[in-house]
């Protein structure tokens, strides 16, 4: 038993321009014009061409399609009550992937906090380690003043003429 496979389109576009209805089939042939098969179809459903009433027995399952709003759901579901099932089946696939999407961004604020403290900590210490090599080069800069100060003294230099060398405390070259 051969089964027939039926392709089927449904576009929020005019995909076909050349064509005037919002329902085209197209079967597969080759180019001397013989069919493929006939086991293969393809069908493609325009829904901007949707006209705005209820021409055939798909009509109101492309105007599901359609739909935006919830009264535009309930508005169907009263005018076809064959498709309420189907409408609150996609309520409540709505509801999940809200669901989805709040835990969704829950998840990520969770991650996006870790990365922030992540990097507050390596700012910190960052920062602690430019401080501690500024007062490091400070503490450094300061006992090569204080050696040569040394030096300036064991050569005679006076305080007063070390001090304008090198920017030192009149007591603290004293206390050498």
């Amino acid at each position: 038993m051969q089964h027939q496979v039926i392709s089927i389109v449904i576009c929020n576009h005019n995909l076909l321009d050349e064509e005037d209805g919002y329902i085209t089939e197209y079967g597969f042939k080759n180019d001397k014009n013989r069919s493929f098969t006939k086991l293969q179809r393809l069908i493609i459903l325009e829904l901007p061409k949707l006209p705005e009433t209820e021409d055939s027995a798909i009509w109101p399952w492309l105007q599901f399609f359609k739909c935006k709003t919830k009264e535009d759901f309930e508005m169907l579901a009263k005018k076809h009550p064959e498709l309420k099932k189907p409408i609150n089946y996609a309520k409540k696939m709505s509801l999940l992937e809200q669901w989805r999407d709040i835990r969704f961004h829950r998840n990520l604020q969770k991650v996006d906090d870790r990365m922030l403290l992540l990097q507050w900590k390596i700012d910190g210490h960052a920062e602690g380690h430019a401080e501690g090599h500024a007062e490091g080069h400070a503490e450094g800069q300061k006992a090569e003043k204080l050696n040569a100060a040394r030096n300036a003294l064991a050569e005679g230099l006076t305080p007063e003429v070390i001090q304008k060398i090198t920017g030192l405390d009149l007591e603290t070259i004293q206390g050498l």
